[in-house]
């Protein structure tokens, strides 16, 4: 029975992995605040998985408290709604080693909790906001290798919250769930900013420096959710350069992926069992390194036939010249004696 194609094994193989981890956006991601926005940056689907089509995701919200859409220019209120849904809807900030941020949540909070979680340690924690628990002006939460602590508060509304890193390495904080950007229902609040068309992003291989610049299409039924489609053919670690503008605002920001931001792309072979099968970038280069190899071997096969009929030739012309000489010697000898 013969087995089936290279792209065949690679649909399976999507199948049984999506399978098993779904097909949410981003499991791991980093939020970064651009100027008057919010990006928030990861590979389509995570585990990012070399031959398996996947692309640049980023998420774009406004930080503007009240004003005007940045891309419709109509009206808005952001105080009155409170994105709990986007990762770093509320808030997000990267902080090294033993370092804080601190966030005031005023009366906008009141009745509702706030989940945020980090990276890489990938725990979930809660920020319950009422009038009927305990008062204080500042509450810590201490950022562990295991976790929060604590990991869920109850404060009211005009507390600050700090959030200290309690590592050894950088990590990034932000609100929302960890798991799904959206709701899945596409519903988004109103601080989402869609409609862009003038934001492109260069996506670069680091360890081959190779890079392509891809156009970003807004996912349908998620407004403010873009994506570029590809497919990764080489493991390791991608940066993602955003550059362009939005409403006047000049956007160049890079963005690579670590055990602090988003996945690396991982090899194939990690992943597959029982069998291993070889990437097509090794099939590729395998193929290639045969051709040449029959390339070389054919010119030097193509030397060696040359040599051999040179050295025919030679023989042959040899050959004559001495039948020739045996006869002007022979007739020399006649001559000679005639004479006598």
């Amino acid at each position: 029975m013969s087995l089936p194609s290279w792209s065949t094994r690679s649909a399976l193989l999507l199948t049984v992995l999506f399978a098993v981890l779904g097909t949410s956006t981003a499991f791991a991601h980093e939020g970064r605040e651009v100027g008057d926005y919010n990006f928030v940056i990861g590979f389509i689907n995570e585990p990012a998985v070399e031959g398996m089509l996947n692309g640049v995701s980023i998420r774009v919200t406004s930080l503007l408290e009240e004003g005007h859409d940045p891309v419709s220019g109509m009206a808005m209120d952001m105080g009155s709604e409170v994105d709990l849904v986007s990762h770093g809807g509320v808030f997000v900030s990267e902080l090294e080693a033993g370092g804080s941020y601190e966030f005031s949540f005023d009366q906008t909070f009141e009745g509702l909790t706030i989940p945020f979680h980090a990276h890489p340690i990938e725990t979930q924690g809660s920020i319950m906001v009422g009038h009927n628990y305990p008062a204080a002006d500042q509450m810590v939460v201490e950022i562990l290798e295991n976790g929060f602590v604590p990991s869920m508060l109850m404060i009211q509304a005009g507390t600050t919250v700090k959030f200290e890193n309690h590592m050894t390495e950088p990590t990034v904080v932000m609100s929302g769930a960890l798991g799904d950007v959206t709701t899945g229902d596409g519903t988004v609040d109103k601080n989402a900013v869609s409609g862009l068309t003038t934001l492109q992003v260069e996506v670069t291989h680091v360890a081959s420096s190779v890079s392509q610049i891809m156009e970003l299409q807004e996912a349908w039924n998620s407004p403010g959710q873009y994506k570029a489609e590809f497919i990764p053919t080489s493991p390791g670690a991608y940066n993602f350069r955003f550059f362009g503008e939005i409403n006047g605002q000049v956007i160049d920001e890079s963005f690579k992926s670590s055990n602090t931001t988003f996945d690396e792309v991982t090899a194939a072979a990690e992943i597959q069992f029982p069998v291993q099968l070889a990437a097509p970038r090794e099939t590729e280069n395998a193929a290639r390194g045969a051709l040449d190899a029959a390339n070389a071997a054919g010119i030097d096969a193509d030397d060696a036939a040359s040599s051999a009929s040179t050295a025919t030739l030679m023989g042959i012309v040899a050959l004559i010249l001495g039948l020739a000489g045996l006869v002007l010697g022979g007739l020399a000898f006649q001559r000679s004696g005639k004479k006598a």
